[in-house]
């Protein structure tokens, strides 16, 4: 995208009080528990002391990322706007980790609390998030620097193996590699520490991989079922051509109306290319306009009819970036659905005035890309060069459809 002219907004402004709070809490947390595990154990030496420095100096560069990833809008999956979700997964690793020093290290169970940590937030997040809480286990256990190098491997081989799921969350080949990983990483350390393998050693592993996968397989089901597409059966009943608001929009104009399935047509299609939601593109494409419903097609008019027909959050938030004057336009998907939207009505109003022509679709593309990148609407949304590359061409290549705009 172009260069941004206008100053950037500090951290503090981009996030609010209440994510600033969390943030606080969620970075000092590890300290106060380590603090309190020491105290009923009758544990605070120098050597506490030190460990304590160290964790809250490793606190504060987490804090740091993690209000960076908050006001870049750096968490997977749209999770930025539930940063409680975050605190208490964050707050369970934490219990997690208490309740582990009781057991031997070879049933650690980092590996689902890795993914975990990871998919409720963002890459950097969730790599800090992981490195603090595996450091907090070995300051409560003591444990073999081999343990901490084990579990570090395999904590981020799976933070990387899941942070590449795209909407669709086709886990299965993740899942499987990270579980092998797991079962040798626990032998290795085993004969790191040891200096040989016995049967304990192979139970204690097929243990620590039987419980790993399903803790994933729960964790994963639910970011899935009640997260990503936690509004599915909604998308589906609005983005049928068929459904009654779609069919009153029909009857108050019908260019409005045909503009729309055209939209949407582009708006699905390109989201499933650059790995976007394409539900909400689509939906996006339908109801962009759907303000003229109600005489003028306003953004007041547009949330009104949203509202009454209980549009999901995120169709809401689309809506609002398209076509409000005061918020910024960030999604990819309302990036989408913007341009499409001016792909479509160019086109339509060109076979308007000679419903022959014989277009040059090419020329047509560029002049709308650069009318949007001219206006700067682009510039802060989370589309990149190479995505918009895609986009581009796709349109290009859609030579055949257009005769349906005719």
């Amino acid at each position: 995208m172009k260069e941004k002219q206008e100053k950037k907004p500090k951290i503090t402004e981009a996030v609010s009080a209440k994510d600033i709070l969390i943030c606080f809490a969620t970075a000092i947390l590890p300290s106060v528990f380590l603090f309190l595990f020491c105290f009923m154990k009758n544990q605070i030496d120098s050597v506490f002391l030190l460990g304590e420095i160290r964790l809250l100096l490793f606190s504060v560069v987490f804090l740091f990322v993690l209000l960076m990833a908050i006001s870049q809008k750096g968490f997977f999956y749209k999770n930025n706007s539930h940063m409680g979700r975050f605190f208490v997964i964050f707050l369970a690793g934490i219990l997690l980790v208490i309740g582990q020093s009781f057991i031997p290290d070879k049933l650690w169970l980092f590996l689902p609390l890795a993914v975990v940590l990871v998919l409720f937030s963002g890459l950097q997040v969730g790599v800090c998030a992981y490195i603090l809480l595996l450091y907090l286990q070995m300051m409560i256990t003591g444990a073999d620097p081999a343990v901490f190098y084990a579990y570090t491997c395999v904590g981020m081989i799976g933070i990387i193996l899941f942070s590449h799921l795209d909407m669709e969350f086709l886990f299965g080949v993740p899942l499987f590699s990270s579980l092998v990983l797991v079962f040798v990483a626990i032998l290795t350390m085993e004969y790191a520490t040891c200096g040989y393998l016995h049967f304990d050693a192979f139970l204690y592993a097929a243990i620590n991989v039987f419980v790993s996968f399903l803790l994933l397989i729960f964790a994963l089901k639910y970011l899935s079922y009640q997260v990503l597409h936690k509004d599915r059966d909604k998308y589906q009943e609005i983005n049928d051509p068929e459904y009654g608001l779609l069919t009153e929009l029909k009857k108050t104009s019908q260019r409005a109306y045909y503009h729309a399935v055209h939209t949407a047509y582009f708006s699905e299609k390109i989201a499933r290319k650059i790995g976007a939601d394409e539900m909400l593109a689509k939906a996006g494409g339908y109801y962009h306009k759907i303000g003229k419903m109600r005489g003028n097609n306003n953004l007041k008019n547009a949330l009104e009819i949203a509202a009454e027909y209980h549009f999901p959050p995120q169709l809401v938030q689309l809506l609002k970036e398209y076509g409000g004057k005061n918020t910024v336009l960030r999604s990819k998907e309302a990036a989408i659905v913007i341009l499409a939207d001016a792909m479509v009505s160019s086109v339509m109003f060109l076979f308007e005035k000679d419903r022959n022509a014989k277009l040059d679709y090419e020329q047509i593309v560029s002049v709308v890309f650069k009318k949007q990148m001219d206006s700067g609407i682009l510039d802060n949304c989370d589309l990149t060069m190479e995505q918009m590359k895609q986009i581009r061409t796709m349109f290009i290549e859609e030579t055949l459809y257009y005769d349906f705009l005719r």
